[in-house]
């Protein structure tokens, strides 16, 4: 998995590990994401990090639905310094959801994952990776999820 990096346009290999909650009160005091992170602490938060540094530059809080066979992706952020024109890394959202649908398929759920979005960003959910809405969720599943796993989680090289 890797993050392009927009100034040098280089490939940086990245890293998804689960965050317990004396870690996710130190991120949420940064203020460099949205969202009170707090409030994830019953759920299954995870950071990505760059290769070589601490800091996380995107966040990830998911819930098990086990009666819907589903992962729901509560919160997704990407850090302030990596949204909009002069962000620093690019790929940051896609890798944390292939995460999810990689999760989804390990659990036997087939790759099925929902999010609630927000209205502003429903269209971009839609557009960038496939999701489809059911007016409530946006949920992937299947053989979108892999081609999210495909293009995002997995290294070309792993595959040959």
């Amino acid at each position: 998995m890797y993050v392009l990096n927009q100034i040098t346009g280089e490939k940086q290999a990245a890293t998804i590990i689960k965050i317990d909650a004396a870690e996710i009160s130190q991120i949420n005091k940064t203020k460099r994401f949205d969202f009170n992170w707090n409030k994830e602490k019953a759920y299954h938060v995870y950071k990505l990090t760059v290769e070589g540094k601490e800091e996380p530059i995107g966040m990830l809080s998911m819930e098990e639905r086990l009666r819907d066979y589903a992962l729901e992706i509560r919160l997704l952020a990407v850090s302030k310094e990596n949204v909009g024109q002069s962000k620093e890394y690019s790929r940051i959202a896609g890798c944390l959801i292939a995460f999810v649908c990689r999760e989804a398929f390990k659990k036997g759920f087939e790759g099925y994952v929902c999010l609630r979005p927000k209205t502003k960003l429903e269209q971009h959910y839609m557009q960038q990776y496939g999701f489809q809405s059911t007016k409530m969720y946006l949920v992937t599943e299947g053989e979108n999820s892999l081609q999210l796993i495909q293009e995002y989680y997995e290294d070309k090289q792993e595959r040959n």
